[in-house]
């Protein structure tokens, strides 16, 4: 009986360390997740700004394009 307690007093022991370090692991898992949350709101805010800055240069370029084949079809006239 005696030593059926001290087998159980060092499988508990075992369980606790293990509890310990998964619950250590499960933490970092969990800053791990919100920094790379963080991080793809980010690259979701840029690649908005991206495709915003790309559309108005788009947009210069074709008013460009209009005004410089609009002057160059009056020099022909």
């Amino acid at each position: 009986m005696e030593e059926e307690m001290v087998v159980l007093g060092a499988k508990l022991k075992q369980l606790e360390s293990e509890i310990e370090t998964k619950t250590k692991e499960a933490k970092a898992a969990e800053t791990n997740a919100e920094a790379l949350r963080k991080q793809s709101v980010g690259f979701l805010l840029e690649y908005d700004r991206l495709l915003e800055e790309n559309q108005n240069l788009r947009n210069r370029l074709q008013s460009l394009d209009r005004r410089l084949s609009h002057s160059g079809s009056k020099k022909n006239t």
